[in-house]
């Protein structure tokens, strides 16, 4: 009985953890750019010191991957030199694994940047300023 108990509490205390990561899930609008047409979303999912971001873009041209980084400052005013590079976008999608915390990506202001492609890097086809939750 006593067993029982315990296994009870080590689970109840489990699943609040689980309910407040998804919470704490942030989205990301992001916006065409250079009259790409590529509107998508971003989600930044925290998995502990580090962070998922699933990048997905509807009207993506097929066979092409595109490079994609969050950058810090504002898609108004991007330092060019990459923070952390993310998994290119193929096929309308990207997942990538941050090695940094959800925290961490949101101390400075950052975006996330979609380029044309690795040839064509200096066209940027989707923005999206990543803003916490308030």
């Amino acid at each position: 009985m006593m067993r029982n108990t315990i296994l009870i509490l080590l689970l109840a205390g489990l699943f609040p953890n689980a309910a407040l990561a998804l919470d704490d899930t942030i989205t990301v609008k992001l916006e065409a750019q250079n009259n790409s047409g590529q509107d998508g979303v971003a989600t930044l999912i925290p998995e502990g010191n580090k962070t998922k971001v699933v990048i997905e873009i509807p009207n993506a041209p097929p066979g092409v991957a595109q490079p994609a980084h969050i950058h810090l400052g504002s898609c108004d005013k991007l330092d060019k030199a990459p923070k952390w590079n993310l998994e290119p976008v193929k096929g309308g999608r990207s997942v990538t694994m941050v090695p940094v915390s959800l925290d961490t990506i949101l101390k400075d202001k950052t975006a996330i940047n979609i380029h044309k492609s690795a040839a064509e890097a200096q066209i940027y086809v989707s923005c999206g300023n990543i803003i916490g939750l308030m």
